[in-house]
């Protein structure tokens, strides 16, 4: 009767460790690619919300407001919040 072996050679493992290695170094750096690109179109859609609240408040007063003027806050997420006038 020929017996199996039950366990891993150390070749195997370390395959399977320089496998990880190699996939690990190619996802990490394009997570952080996705996480700055993420960001910047954060930053973008605050930029929008923050003009057209300074349009708002221009076309109402004949002039553009501070910060504390607009009708704009910020959440606990740090997101913008344009409040807009019901027409």
């Amino acid at each position: 009767m020929v017996q199996q072996k039950q366990a891993f050679t150390l070749i195997e493992l370390l395959v399977v460790v320089l496998i990880i290695g190699i996939l690990a170094a190619v996802v990490v750096p394009q997570y952080q690619k996705a996480v700055v690109k993420s960001r910047y179109m954060e930053l973008l859609t605050i930029g929008k919300a923050l003009e057209r609240a300074e349009e708002i408040f221009y076309l109402t007063n004949g002039r553009y407001g501070t910060l504390d003027e607009l009708d704009i806050t910020v959440n606990e997420n740090n997101h913008l919040c344009l409040f807009l006038p019901l027409v």
